[in-house]
């Protein structure tokens, strides 16, 4: 089984939904769609992977390598809807100490607004 990737924008977040499985194979694809939406200047990125069956070490490995470029662009790369596999397979390597999780997208979405306003605030 392949993944395949759409991404949907919302404001100041770029969303990008994965389906199918991250492993070997697919992962140069998960690669492509995080530099793109990086090429487009979307530091704010959320990764749906509600439908996502499973992922793997490498998987698990583009997605910090893809977080630690946002951050140095002072953006944020989140996760959402992980299911039981998912879930288990960042924390067995981790990296659920690492990325922000959220139950579902939109969640994901407003904990940067959250962040902002709090940015903004500390500014006055």
């Amino acid at each position: 089984m392949g993944a395949e990737f759409e991404k949907v924008e919302h404001q100041n977040v770029a969303v990008l939904k994965v389906s199918g499985n991250l492993d070997t194979s697919t992962c140069k694809h998960l690669k492509r769609a995080l530099v793109t939406l990086i090429k487009e200047e979307h530091y704010n990125i959320v990764v749906d992977m509600r439908k996502v069956a499973q992922i793997n070490y490498t998987g698990v490995g583009t997605l910090l390598e893809r977080l630690r470029q946002v951050r140095k662009l002072s953006g944020d790369l989140k996760l959402s809807g992980l299911n039981n596999i998912t879930r288990k397979a960042l924390s067995m390597v981790g990296a659920s100490k690492v990325f922000e999780t959220y139950e579902n997208e939109d969640a994901a979405i407003a904990s940067f607004a959250a962040k902002e306003e709090t940015n903004a605030v500390g500014v006055q």
